[in-house]
């Protein structure tokens, strides 16, 4: 395991018991990286505004891994992808990879999912330490030159 490029990470999902459960996964892993959640997708979008507006061109607040909940009150996470889409520099989509995590067995979602070029990965809930790391070594392993 060489080291890795995540530098933070965060959580859009409502139940909040998964977010403390995914904070608990990712604090056992071999990583130093912050962690930030939000309850639905406006929540993460304000928080993704503030992020980039703070760290004023630099990507240091920018989350490299974004966990996304499909199914949410207020904005579900589809419609977060649509703002996220319309709302964001490439240069700020590049640096972020999103993984999207939901309880929906419906084929339509992930025939959605598959289609969506920003989404790297779908995983049905819940996650696992194993599948988190899975995810961070295949998206954040750096490459040994």
């Amino acid at each position: 395991m060489g080291p890795f490029s995540i530098k933070s990470v965060l959580l859009v999902d409502d139940d909040a018991s998964a977010t403390f459960i995914n904070k608990v996964f990712i604090s056992n892993l071999p990583l130093d990286v912050e962690v930030y959640s939000a309850v639905d997708g406006k929540d993460a979008l304000d928080l993704l505004d503030e992020m980039s507006v703070s760290s004023m061109g630099k990507n240091s607040f920018i989350p490299c891994l974004l966990i996304l909940d499909i199914n949410m009150p207020v904005m579900d996470g589809w419609e977060f992808l649509d703002a996220y889409t319309d709302r964001y520099s490439k240069e700020i989509k590049k640096n972020i990879t999103i993984v999207v995590t939901t309880m929906s067995e419906d084929e339509r979602d992930i025939i959605r999912a598959s289609n969506n070029p920003m989404i790297k990965e779908y995983v049905q809930k819940p996650l696992s330490d194993e599948k988190l790391l899975e995810i961070v070594e295949k998206h954040f392993t750096e490459k040994q030159h």
